[in-house]
Formats: structure tokens, C-alpha cells, sequence
């Protein structure tokens, strides 16, 4: 019986041992299982990884391969032979043809831009983007694109008053251009403005907080900015100031523009300067430095006197009547005389002399009657205590509330202006036939804008009502002066290229009459194509400035001869 119980015993042993080695097996599979799939996935991830490393340095190899880096600049191998072919070509005429030393350091100086406009986007960069595009050392855009056109404004003015701030409000809106700085020779200077109003404090802090450089002179804003304005980076070319100071600042400030080579295009606000002999002599001075310049005569493109314009072409002797109104009120007007001191025929009536000049070829010397209507309700001149003085020594500033006066020309053409200071705000024109009768009426603003403008003039009083009657005329006189910019500053990219062409067609002739011949035409086809610049498109030109400033000096003379003044305080 003992045996038998032995025999169980170590059967059952066996089974017990059998079954954990079965265990044993099971756990070691699962653990190698586990083991397995966890290497598998690190694996997996590392190597991964490793392989995205590896093909990232096979692309910068490719990369480098076809590049050339001289300088930490990385230049297209394909241009850097090139650049290197030309040099060499020019070297090579140097010792062949006696070419002197500085027609080949000419050369040599050209061929970079001409080599970036030829292969801008051509199998690589020729440099990188970034450091071919310069950041802008001042603007609310500084770091848009290089190809934008900077703009200086000058004569800011107080907001919602100055015809400075406006044109400043519109162009920070214009995503064609950068405002690299403003000029406020008054509100900046603490000599003369110790305490600038809060309403001026608060825009100077915004312009600096947009990055526009922000001075009371052009000669301390191009101190201050030297290398900003007159180094490396400004391009007189790509710049646009404008002029929207006091008429009597305008021929000083236009100037120093010039001296300190700020800008190429000028845009002077109406009339441009006090009298003719000073325009006149801004325009010598544009001529000299080949400046364009550009007056504000907004009307010149307002729609309902384009229409007038067409409709005036197409009847037979048509006699055009111009009206200009503004809505002052009787106790506006000593601030106004006083404020605008070039008088009424040289600030508001100047307008439509510009049409005049512009699209009736009206001249003073071209007068053959000058008519003006006497009635106190057409014409009227007063002389009003000036703003600040008082008995027992006052002192009166005289000019025109309102004048009416028509213009007959040796040629036979009529046209009448009138304009009213306190005559609301609406504007019309009228064409009538040979005969006096009405044949069409254009008004601007129509009826519906007009009831649009009475509820902004509502909402917000301070505003000077006629920046809402014309805000899309003075945006549309900036448009297009500064397209016309861009396009010359696009022609002369091309012409540029064009001038390397020949260039390096004409080194490949031999010296001698026949070449002298050759270089002759190409001078007068380089001469010719620097002078074709593209101008902006029904904008006034300072002659024509010139000839509306002559008739505003020539009616206020009439004017004076005719109306006696009365005084009104």
C-alpha cells in the first residue's frame, strides 16, 4: 500500500512539473512576443526619423551642389558662370581693344541687376529673399514688398481740419504704398506749438506706433535719418512727397524736397504756391533736377465734370457754367479769410479755373471779354475783423464771399464760374446752347450721396464737410499719380535690361567709324526712352498750375477794380 501511495505521489509530481514548464514556455513566448513588437515600433519611429535625416541632407547636398558661396551669399551656379563669363569678356576686351578702366568698371558695376532681372526665378534664387528685399527703415508697411512707393507728407494740419491729415488718412488705407514720414512744421515744432492740441498728440502717437518717422522739418528729418534717407536703401525714384502745408510754405518746402533729393514726383496741393513768379519758379527748378510735379485740382477728375465736359463737346457753341459752393456760415468766414489768406480766387475758385485752363484752353492771354456780375447775391467782397484783434485797434482781412464772372476767349468760346462760400454743399455745372438755353444739369454730390453726406456731417460735426463731399476725388488725384509711378519705375526695370543688351552688343564690334556710328544710335535710343515717363492721367501738371494761378491773379484784379468792399464784423 506504501508503494502505491509512492507511485501516485510522484505521478502527480510529473503533472505538476509538466504543467509549469507548459506555463513557463507559455510566459517566455508572450514575453518575447512583447519584447518583438516593442522593438519593432522603436524601430519603426527611430528609423523614421533617420530616414527623413538622411533624405534632408541628400536634398541640401543637391542643393549645395548647385551652388556657389562666396561670402555667406549663395549664388546659382548657372549665374555665377555667367557673371563670371561677362567678366571675363570684359577683361578680355579691355587687353584686346583698349578699352580704358572705366568703361569696364561701368560695365562691371551694371551687371548684377542686370543679371537679377534676367534670372529673377531662373533654377535658384540669385540670392535669397530675404536678402534682397531690405526692410523699409520706416512706414506703416515696412516690410511689404520693396516695389511699393514710399510717401513723405507735408503739413499734417489738425485732424479733421487739415487737408495735410486727410491725404494722410487715405494713404494709410492705399495698400500700393508705404508712409515712411511726416513733415508738421508747426504742430511738431515746440517753439512755435509748445502744448499741441490732445487730438494732434494722440495721431503722433498712433503714426509712431504704425512706424512712420514723425518731424517738425525736412532738414531734421534727413538729419536725424541720414543713412535712411540719403544712403543705400532711399530711392528718390520710388518715393512720392506731398506738399500740403500753407500755400505761402509751399515754395520753401518745395525746395528743400529738392535739395535734400527726397522725392522725384511732387504733389503740391492747390494753388502750389502764393503768387506766378514763385510757381514759375518752382517749375525751372523741377526742370533742372527732372522732377515731376503734380497739383491737387481734384475736380479735374470728379465725374459730373467729366460729363459736362462730353456733353459740352457734342453742342454747337455751348456756353458752360461752372458753380463751386461751400458750406460755411457767415460767422465762419473771418476764420476762413483768414486761414486761407491767398484769397478766394487763389483757394476755392482755383478749381474751376484749372478746368478751365485744362479742358477749354482759357488762358489770360487768350481773353477777349472779362464779365462780372455786380448783384450782391452773385458777388460780394468784405472786409472782416481779423480773427484775435479787437477795438481799439483792429485789423480787417479783406476777400471775396462769393464771386460770378464770365469769360468770353478771342476763339469764341464762353464759360462762366461762380462760387459762394456759404452756398451749401452742393456743386453743379450746367451746358446751354448758343442760344442761353439750359440743355443738361450736372450736380455733384447727386441727391442720394448728398443725403448720405448730411448724415456723416451729423454724425461727426468736427469733420470738415467737404473732405465727405470729395473724399473719392482725392483718392482717385493719389491713385493716379501713384500708378503712374509705379509703371515708369517698371519701365525703367526694363530699360535697363534693354540698355545691358546693347551693351554687351556693342562690345562684341570692333572700334572704328562704323562703331562710333552705332554707339551714336543707341545713345539717341537711350535718350529718347529715359524722357517717354509715363504721366498721371488727367492729373494737373504744374503749367497748368501756372495758367490757373494767372487767371485767379487776373479776376481778383477785375474783381477788385469792379466791387467796393464793405466791412462786417
Amino acid at each position: 500500500m506504501s508503494a502505491t501511495l509512492s507511485n501516485r505521489t510522484r505521478a502527480m509530481t510529473r503533472r505538476r512539473r509538466r504543467r509549469n514548464s507548459s506555463t513557463t514556455k507559455t510566459t517566455f513566448l508572450l514575453l518575447f512576443f512583447f519584447f518583438f513588437c516593442l522593438t519593432v515600433v522603436v524601430e519603426a519611429q527611430f528609423g523614421r526619423k533617420k530616414r527623413l535625416e538622411a533624405a534632408a541632407a541628400a536634398a541640401e547636398a543637391e542643393r549645395l551642389s548647385n551652388l556657389v558661396v562666396i561670402g555667406g551669399i549663395e549664388i546659382n551656379k548657372t549665374v555665377f558662370y555667367i557673371i563670371t563669363g561677362l567678366i571675363g569678356a570684359l577683361l578680355a576686351a579691355f587687353l584686346l581693344f583698349d578699352i580704358s578702366v572705366e568703361q569696364v568698371l561701368q560695365q562691371l558695376q551694371q551687371v548684377p541687376t542686370s543679371i537679377l532681372e534676367l534670372f529673377d526665378g531662373f533654377g535658384g534664387s540669385f540670392a535669397s529673399k530675404k536678402r534682397r528685399r531690405r526692410k523699409r527703415p520706416g512706414g506703416n508697411r515696412a516690410d511689404d514688398d520693396d516695389t511699393m512707393i514710399d510717401v513723405i507728407v507735408i503739413g499734417i494740419g489738425l485732424p479733421k481740419k487739415g487737408m495735410g491729415w486727410y491725404h494722410l488718412t487715405q494713404l494709410l488705407e492705399m495698400k500700393t504704398i508705404n508712409v515712411r514720414a511726416i513733415v508738421e512744421p508747426f504742430f511738431l515744432n515746440p517753439e512755435l506749438c509748445p502744448e499741441p492740441p490732445q487730438s494732434f498728440a494722440e495721431l503722433v502717437t498712433e503714426l509712431k506706433e504704425m512706424g512712420v518717422i514723425c518731424a517738425p522739418s525736412i532738414a531734421e528729418l534727413v538729419g536725424e535719418e541720414d543713412d535712411d534717407f540719403r544712403g543705400e536703401y532711399h530711392d528718390a525714384h520710388k518715393t512720392l512727397c506731398l506738399i500740403a502745408a500753407r500755400t505761402a510754405d509751399n515754395p520753401k518746402l518745395f525746395e528743400e524736397c529738392i535739395h535734400y533729393s527726397l522725392a522725384k514726383v511732387l504733389y503740391l496741393e492747390k494753388p502750389g504756391a502764393p503768387s506766378v513768379q514763385e510757381l514759375e519758379s518752382m517749375k525751372a527748378l523741377a526742370l533742372q533736377t527732372n522732377t515731376q510735379v503734380y497739383l491737387g485740382y481734384n475736380k479735374n477728375v470728379t465725374p459730373y465734370i467729366q460729363k459736362t465736359i462730353a456733353l459740352a463737346k457734342t453742342v454747337k457753341h455751348a456756353h458752360v457754367f461752372l458753380c463751386h459752393n461751400n458750406s460755411y456760415t457767415q460767422a465762419d468766414l473771418p476764420e476762413v479769410f483768414f486761414r486761407n489768406s491767398e484769397g478766394m480766387l487763389k483757394n476755392m475758385a482755383v478749381h474751376e479755373l484749372a478746368i478751365l485752363v485744362t479742358f477749354f484752353d482759357v488762358t489770360v492771354s487768350q481773353i477777349s471779354k472779362f464779365k462780372i456780375n455786380t448783384s450782391k447775391l452773385f458777388s460780394e467782397k468784405l472786409s472782416i475783423w481779423k480773427p484775435g484783434t479787437s477795438l481799439p485797434n483792429p485789423e480787417y482781412v479783406t476777400d471775396f464771399s462769393r464771386v460770378a464772372f464770365k469769360i468770353t476767349t478771342k476763339s469764341g468760346t464762353n464759360v462762366s464760374v461762380m462760387a459762394d462760400r456759404c452756398g451749401g454743399n452742393v456743386s453743379f455745372a450746367v451746358v446751354k446752347d448758343e442760344h442761353g438755353k439750359e440743355v443738361q444739369k450736372f450736380e455733384f454730390p447727386d441727391p442720394k450721396t448728398a443725403a448720405l453726406i448730411e448724415e456723416q456731417v451729423a454724425e461727426d460735426p468736427a469733420m470738415m464737410p467737404y473732405f465727405f463731399v470729395q473724399s473719392n476725388d482725392y483718392q482717385e488725384l493719389k491713385h493716379r499719380v501713384v500708378n503712374s509711378m509705379i509703371v515708369n519705375n517698371n519701365k525703367n526695370k526694363k530699360d535697363d535690361v534693354e540698355k545691358t543688351k546693347k551693351q554687351k552688343k556693342k562690345k562684341k564690334q570692333k572700334k572704328g567709324n562704323e562703331e562710333d556710328a552705332n554707339g551714336g544710335d543707341d545713345d539717341e535710343k537711350k535718350t529718347k526712352t529715359t524722357t517717354m515717363a509715363t504721366t498721371a492721367q488727367g492729373v494737373a501738371t504744374i503749367q497748368v498750375g501756372i495758367e490757373a494761378l494767372k487767371l485767379a491773379e487776373y479776376a481778383t484784379e477785375q474783381l477788385n477794380k469792379t466791387l467796393s468792399s464793405s466791412k462786417s464784423k
